[in-house]
């Protein structure tokens, strides 16, 4: 029993050293080492020596070798995708040479950019026209490190406009981090690997994070790919895997970013998917922000304290076709900020002002509240207030209701009715719970609605009803 117990375990080592090799490198930033980044190949990890240098095994059919960005150091972008992974195959020796961004700040700022989502060039010269133009006046407002995340759907099943994309976005002033999304996956293959694949040659590997101050993002691809015909949404054992290794590295105090294209409780909201309290038991003990996208909708949730997800609204609107997203958010993206230790949020719609918080609706306007002033608070949550006033008295709060958006319901009907075409159903006016109603009595003369969300902003409108 012994001897075979000998020869079982020779047989595995055996095995395990067929499926390994070994691999070194060096991390610099110019004539700089840098000690401790956190190196992996998707599965094991390593950290730099003092010199930079690591050494590690990884797996023989390892697609990629790469690296946790440091705070204070980004990947160069010029190639229109953060350079911070090299390509395994063949390879047995790799450098990474990183910009220095500065001293590390505890400061910083996270645009998320949900579903760009282009069909065509025209659409993507649309992306690259005004809504890059705003991207790109925010960012250089900003005097902290700043980075973008593309929440997925950088495509819409068009794989040749990833190469328009990163020509165009390795020309900004600010990383564009990529997240893979279920149009990203090629449709010719009927296996999730091979349906990654086409993302990976343009973007390297799906899953990675990096550091920001002393936080992390961490970018997951939880579309389980099966076919043209379906998906499922969720985690692999790999990538929890993976994530369970990189937290060991991760320190106790940080706040954890995932950033993802489904939300955790899936399309629609319709369900939490699969192994998403996996997930949340590796992450536990931290503060953590999912953002996502997916849905084409806005949405904020807690579900539990310190755990958050921010579903963003698209950023094409209706697929390119009118400016508000079907639930009746404008087109735009959203920017997270911590400064002192405290994170921050607003949505920034497309050519707008980052005052524009909300639409107000007048009476007779709306589908299912036509006696109503209706007000649209597209990035509520339940810590923001909407209240009204009737001719200088104070009413107290509005009603949440579910309604539909006027502006969305007749901006298709312009675009659609002269082309006497009918749009497909995904892209007619959803019903969200974002909107809040409050009836005038019969002699109002003027409605005053105050809206201010949970870190004290406050914006008003007088509205005259008769």
């Amino acid at each position: 029993m012994k001897n075979s117990l000998v020869i079982l375990l020779a047989l595995c080592l055996a095995s395990f050293a067929s499926e390994a090799r070994e691999v070194k490198g060096k991390v610099t930033s110019g004539k700089k080492n840098l000690s401790k980044v956190i190196v992996t190949d998707g599965q094991s990890f390593t950290q730099t020596r003092r010199n930079g240098t690591f050494k590690f095994e990884i797996c023989d059919s390892a697609e990629f070798v790469y690296i946790v960005t440091p705070s204070g150091y980004t990947a160069d972008w010029s190639d229109g995708s953060p350079a911070f992974y090299r390509k395994a195959e063949g390879q047995s020796y790799f450098e990474f040479d990183l910009k220095d961004t500065g001293d590390p700040s505890s400061a910083y700022n996270i645009i998320a950019i949900g579903d760009p989502q282009p069909r065509s060039v025209e659409h993507f010269n649309e992306f690259a026209g005004v809504p890059l133009d705003d991207l790109r006046e925010c960012a250089s407002s900003m005097t902290v490190p700043t980075v973008a995340v593309v929440l997925g759907d950088i495509t819409f099943d068009k794989y040749f406009l990833m190469k328009n994309w990163k020509e165009t976005v390795g020309k900004e002033a600010i990383p564009f981090y990529p997240v893979i999304g279920n149009h990203d996956h090629n449709r010719d293959f009927n296996d999730d690997n091979l349906a990654s694949v086409t993302y990976e040659e343009s973007f390297g590997p799906a899953d990675y994070a990096f550091f920001m101050g002393k936080d992390v993002v961490i970018v997951l691809d939880n579309i389980l790919y099966h076919s043209r015909s379906g998906y499922e949404l969720g985690y692999t054992e790999r990538i929890l895997d993976w994530v369970r290794g990189l937290m060991k590295y991760v320190s106790k105090d940080a706040d954890i970013y995932v950033a993802q294209h489904s939300p955790l409780n899936g399309r629609h909201y319709a369900g939490m998917i699969i192994n998403h309290d996996v997930l949340l038991d590796i992450l536990k003990g931290h503060k953590v922000t999912f953002m996502s996208g997916h849905n084409h909708t806005n949405a904020v949730f807690e579900y539990a304290p310190g755990i958050m997800e921010h579903n963003v609204a698209a950023i094409c609107g209706t697929w390119w076709d009118v400016y508000h997203c079907t639930d009746g958010t404008p087109r735009g993206y959203k920017v997270f900020s911590k400064e002192d230790g405290q994170l921050t949020w607003y949505y920034k719609s497309i050519s707008r002002d980052r005052n524009f918080q909300y639409e107000v609706y007048m009476p007779g306007q709306t589908r299912l509240n036509p006696e109503c002033v209706v007000v649209n608070v597209w990035d509520y949550d339940p810590q923001w207030s909407i209240e009204w006033y009737e001719d200088g008295k104070f009413m107290g709060a509005m009603t949440q209701v579910e309604e539909y958006s006027p502006l969305h319901t007749e901006s298709m009907r312009a675009k659609y009715e002269p082309t006497g075409k009918k749009p497909s159903d995904y892209r007619l006016t959803r019903k969200a719970n974002h909107y809040f109603a409050a009836k005038p009595s019969e002699t109002a003369q003027t409605v005053r609605i105050v809206v201010k969300d949970r870190f004290g902003n406050e914006w008003s409108e007088d509205i005259k009803v008769r």
